[in-house]
């Protein structure tokens, strides 16, 4: 049985953010079919100028209107130049990539932004593209965090830095997503989840770190963190098992506050 919705004319957005080799590429994918699985439409947007390949076909690909080989050879820029460039030229597509969203009129659109996630978070682009992209503010962003990051303290108080910097740099709703939990053993990820969950933990552990240097930087950093007021949830998701994609499906949707959510309980026709 297909689980139960409630369309509306607005479509909302889901930006994928976090540091290169995270996963934001696969997890689209994951999300994208997910939420098809349950009838609701949801076009996946590539953003990423320079990636080679992706395990999804996007609707929208930056890749036809931008070629990273010719604004190297157009500027005169070596690879890394030329996707700074070309990430910026981004913004005089984006009429475009909105008339198309609006003409499929879909329920929800997952952004897969830049691997180098500095060259959106942190330019002007990233808040160009939110602000052209849907108006109406109905945006999310899930913040990954790559599980082999997240296993010593001093680490995931970084990984938890960048979380922060980019919730005040788009001030929407953030979940907070460890990635790749197939990958690691089942304690770390456990740990991961409470750390986020209970500062004590996370302190208790940052006690334990071996370096005096390092214990002062991430108390430092913590205490940063706690004076923006970031809360964390942490979701362990895995993209190729398949953990976890339902309940984050089921978060975004909590998050959106559509009023016919999705009925996670039951079975779903499958794609």
């Amino acid at each position: 049985m297909q689980a139960r919705y409630c369309c509306g004319s607005m479509t909302n957005f889901i930006y994928l953010l976090g540091p290169a080799g995270c996963g934001k590429s696969t997890l689209a994918s994951a999300l994208s079919e997910e939420f098809e699985s349950y009838g609701l439409k949801c076009p996946v947007l590539n953003l990423d100028p320079g990636v080679d390949w992706l395990p999804y076909e996007p609707e929208v690909d930056i890749r036809k209107d931008i070629s990273l080989a010719n604004v190297m050879k157009e500027f005169k820029l070596g690879p890394n130049g030329a996707l700074v460039v070309a990430v910026d030229l981004m913004i005089n597509h984006l009429p475009r990539i909105r008339e198309r969203i609006t003409d499929w009129n879909p329920e929800y659109a997952i952004v897969d932004t830049p691997g180098q996630m500095e060259l959106f978070a942190f330019r002007e682009t990233g808040p160009a593209v939110m602000a052209a992209l849907n108006p109406g503010k109905d945006s999310l962003a899930l913040f990954l965090i790559d599980s082999f990051l997240a296993k010593r303290a001093s680490s995931f108080i970084s990984m938890l830095m960048l979380a922060t910097s980019v919730l005040a740099r788009f001030m929407v709703p953030q979940i907070n997503v460890l990635t790749k939990v197939d990958a690691v053993d089942a304690e770390s990820v456990e740990r991961a989840v409470s750390w986020a969950d209970r500062k004590d933990i996370l302190l208790e552990a940052v006690e334990e770190e071996p370096s005096p240097l390092g214990r002062e930087t991430a108390l430092n950093l913590l205490e940063a963190v706690g004076k923006v007021g970031f809360t964390g949830e942490l979701m362990p998701v895995s993209s190729s098992s398949h953990s976890g994609i339902t309940e984050l499906v089921s978060a975004i949707q909590a998050v959106f506050g559509s009023e016919g959510e999705l009925d996670l309980g039951e079975e779903k026709e499958k794609y």
